[in-house]
C-alpha cells in the first residue's frame, strides 16, 4: 500500500514538474503548501503526504486544476467516486487550497453505507468480520445507485411535467394577453371610427352654415330696384320738353 502511494505521489508531483516546466512565468505565485478544505473521508496526513510540495513550486491555473484533478482521483481509489474537487484558483500566504464536496458519497455512496454498517455493529455488537462489513457496504451502494437512479427517474418526470405545465399556464397567458390586445385595438378602431363620422357630420354642418351665411351676404349686397311713383316724368318725357 505504502508503495503504491509512493509511485503515485512520485507521478502526481513529475505531472507538476511537466505543467511547470511548459507554462511556469515569474509572475505566478510560489506555492509551498496545498490545503485539503471539507475533507471527512480520507485520513488528513495521507492526504498532505500525498500532496507534500518539497520545497514548493510557482503554480499557474494549469496546475492547480491538475492538482484538484488528482485529489479526485485520490478519492476514487479510496472508493468515494462521487467527491467533487476544484482549486480556489488563488493563493494565500504561500498556500493552495483544495475544496472538496462529500455531499453525494454521504447521500449515495460508500460513506453512506460504512456510516450505517459500522453504526449498526456497534449499536448491537454483531462482531462483523471485515470481509462482512464490506460485503454489506458494497450492498449498500448498490441499493444507493438504484435509489438515486429512481430519484434521477422520478425528478426528470417531475421537472418536464412541471415544465409543461409552465408552458401551458404561459400559453394561457399568451392567449389572454392576444385578447386583451384584440380587444384594446377594436375598442380603439371602433373609437376612431365614431369620431371620424362625427367629425364629418361636423365639416358637413359647417359647410351648410357658411354656405347659408354667404347666401344672406348676397342678398342684402344687392341694391332693391327703384320704384317709380304715380305721376312723376319720366327722362323721356323730360328731354321732350
Amino acid at each position: 500500500m505504502n508503495f503504491l502511494n509512493t509511485i503515485r505521489t512520485t507521478l502526481f508531483i513529475s505531472l507538476f514538474i511537466m505543467g511547470f516546466a511548459q507554462l511556469s512565468s515569474a509572475s505566478e505565485p510560489f506555492v509551498k503548501k496545498i490545503r485539503i478544505k471539507g475533507n471527512t473521508l480520507i485520513d488528513a496526513q495521507s492526504l498532505q503526504e500525498h500532496f507534500d510540495l518539497g520545497n514548493g513550486l510557482n503554480m499557474n491555473p494549469f496546475i492547480m486544476d491538475l492538482a484538484a484533478s488528482e485529489l479526485r482521483s485520490v478519492y476514487r481509489f479510496h472508493g468515494h467516486p462521487s467527491v467533487d474537487s476544484y482549486s480556489m484558483l488563488k493563493v494565500k500566504n504561500g498556500t493552495l487550497t483544495l475544496k472538496v464536496d462529500e455531499q453525494k458519497e454521504y447521500r449515495f455512496g460508500a460513506a453512506r453505507a460504512e456510516l450505517a454498517v459500522y453504526n449498526l455493529d456497534w449499536d448491537f455488537n454483531m462482531k462483523t468480520t471485515e470481509q462482512q462489513k464490506n460485503d454489506a457496504i458494497r450492498k449498500l451502494v448498490k441499493g444507493y445507485k438504484k435509489i438515486k437512479l429512481n430519484e434521477e427517474i422520478v425528478t426528470s418526470y417531475l421537472v418536464k411535467h412541471q415544465r409543461a405545465r409552465i408552458e401551458e399556464i404561459q400559453s394561457q397567458k399568451k392567449k389572454a394577453m392576444r385578447e386583451k390586445v384584440a380587444t384594446a385595438v377594436k375598442g380603439f378602431r371602433e373609437r376612431n371610427i365614431a369620431e371620424a363620422k362625427a367629425e364629418a357630420q361636423r365639416i358637413v354642418e359647417m359647410r351648410k352654415r357658411v354656405q347659408l351665411a354667404a347666401n344672406k351676404k348676397e342678398l342684402e349686397s344687392e341694391e332693391p330696384k327703384k320704384v317709380m311713383e304715380y305721376g312723376e316724368i319720366t327722362p323721356f318725357e323730360r328731354s321732350a320738353y
